[in-house]
């Protein structure tokens, strides 16, 4: 009897605390652009798309979520921040969330650039609201001479896109 509780208790415990596998975010949200949101919003040209995942936090940018989104304006700093577990783990070039898979993909809608220059797409490492792991936030933009199409997605910890938003905004110059 006290073997089969011993192995009752060791099986629980190794189950209990086994490796959570953390989803590929930025895989989700190019597969989701790919099926659903160009369907919807078709491109004229090919879009440059990067071999692997971008750094698409530049010093000067903050990450914000939109109101389309959520209802509220979300900052970097203020209300969100970046999954860091997840952002250390993309810095290991040999890490299963470096490398986007392409495959089945459509070589007269995309081009894969080796480079992370002169990108149309480029796709947001995940945010969370601070202290809270249920839901992150992604962003992918499309980048044009003087538009700018960008999509708000929020992915549940599991990796399911529970809502999405668009925004579009054109640059104006005035001479």
């Amino acid at each position: 009897m006290k073997k089969i509780a011993i192995i009752i208790l060791t099986l629980n415990f190794n189950l209990g605390f086994g490796q959570v596998e953390i989803p590929f975010f930025e895989q989700i949200a190019f597969d989701f652009y790919k099926d659903s949101l160009l369907t919807k919003f078709p491109v004229e040209k090919r879009i440059k798309i990067p071999k692997y995942t971008t750094d698409f936090h530049f010093s000067s940018y903050k990450f914000q979520v939109n109101e389309c989104l959520t209802g509220e304006l979300l900052t970097e700093g203020k209300e969100l921040e970046i999954f860091g577990i997840y952002a250390l783990e993309q810095m290991d070039f040999d890490s299963p969330t470096h490398k986007m898979n392409y495959e089945n993909l459509d070589k007269k809608q995309f081009r894969i650039k080796k480079s992370s220059s002169n990108l149309n797409l480029r796709i947001s490492q995940p945010y969370h609201k601070k202290d809270y792991f249920e839901n992150f936030y992604v962003i992918i933009s499309e980048n044009y001479k003087r538009k700018n199409i960008t999509y708000y997605l929020l992915i549940d910890k599991n990796g399911k896109i529970k809502n999405w938003c668009r925004k579009e905004s054109e640059m104006i110059i005035i001479h």
